[in-house]
């Protein structure tokens, strides 16, 4: 290029200087809409490097192609209409009498709204007779709205670990036991990956915002989803909801703020050989995804997701 006059000393400071100046313009039109953070370049690098790569390097034609696929790609599974998501499940009559129960609690029903319970009870959509089990269940929330819907000849089972129960002795089985009635209830106290059942012995596993718990105590989703893939009947369901999180986050720091991605919960549960049926996501204004759930302000209003995947049959 020099052998032919051009100056190429120029050329690479204003190819350079153009360059540096259309990042930063996009950089600073992006922000406001983006937000900013120590995570911010990583999360859409991932992103870049895929599109040159399927699109080539030195082809904009290519790139514009590969980017526009990627962004039909990553926008395909929309956020859920929730009102309209949330009138059609209240009027279901079976979801309908287990949140009208009047055996539940005051602090239960105060919980119903910010969960949008109805929403979770319609993914799980137990039928009479079936039998589940709700991993985690604390104080039992779930567990019993479900015991409602499965009626008398279907086994509820709450399952907590012997750490939560140290910790909140109100999980304890027997102190329980004084509060909950319902005959079809049953109750299981194992660590996460120890928890068993005879094979193909329940028709639903349930686990409501305690999925990145398993990872945070320091135990193997992988392990227990081999168990809870045993424990299930073929053609039954796991249901998780849990709190949304940024996927290109590393998943140490997604469970450190109690956390964990859509994405992430998929590819563990297809590992371990289930299929994902549906994928609801619940998505707030007020949540951006980079704050722990319990801080102020985002406390109760997080993006969340409820995943339904099931056992093939055999």
């Amino acid at each position: 290029a020099t052998g032919c006059g051009l100056n190429t000393e120029r050329i690479f400071a204003v190819t350079f200087a153009v360059g540096g100046g259309l990042a930063g313009l996009g950089g600073a039109l992006s922000a406001n809409l983006l937000g900013l953070d120590p995570n911010f370049p990583l999360r859409y690098l991932v992103y870049v490097l895929i599109v040159v790569s399927v699109g080539g390097m030195g082809t904009i034609g290519g790139t514009l192609i590969a980017a526009l696929a990627l962004g039909i790609s990553a926008t395909a599974q929309t956020p859920a209409d929730i009102p309209a998501l949330r009138k059609e499940a209240k009027a279901d009559p079976t979801i309908k009498a287990a949140v009208d129960d009047r055996a539940r609690t005051m602090d239960a029903r105060l919980e119903d709204d910010g969960r949008m319970v109805e929403i979770i009870l319609k993914a799980i959509d137990a039928k009479p007779g079936e039998r589940a089990i709700d991993i985690g269940s604390g104080s039992g929330y779930l567990a019993l709205l479900v015991s409602s819907m499965v009626g008398p000849k279907g086994p509820v089972d709450m399952h907590n670990t012997p750490g939560w129960i140290n910790q909140f002795p109100t999980m304890e089985p027997d102190r329980q036991k004084i509060r909950i009635k319902q005959a079809n209830v049953g109750w299981v106290t194992t660590t996460w990956t120890d928890i068993s059942g005879l094979p193909d012995s329940y028709d639903i596993i349930l686990m409501g915002q305690v999925y990145h718990d398993v990872f945070l105590e320091g135990e193997s989703n992988d392990a227990m989803n081999e168990k809870l893939f045993a424990m299930l009947k073929p053609g039954g369901r796991v249901v998780i909801e849990d709190h949304d999180a940024i996927e290109t986050m590393p998943l140490a720091q997604q469970v450190g703020l109690h956390r964990i991605s859509h994405g992430d919960v998929t590819g563990q549960m297809l590992r371990a050989g289930f299929t994902l049926k549906t994928m609801t996501l619940l998505e707030s204004p007020h949540d951006d995804r980079r704050f722990n759930v319990f801080r102020p302000g985002v406390r109760g209003r997080t993006d969340r997701f409820v995943a339904v995947f099931e056992k093939p049959m055999k």
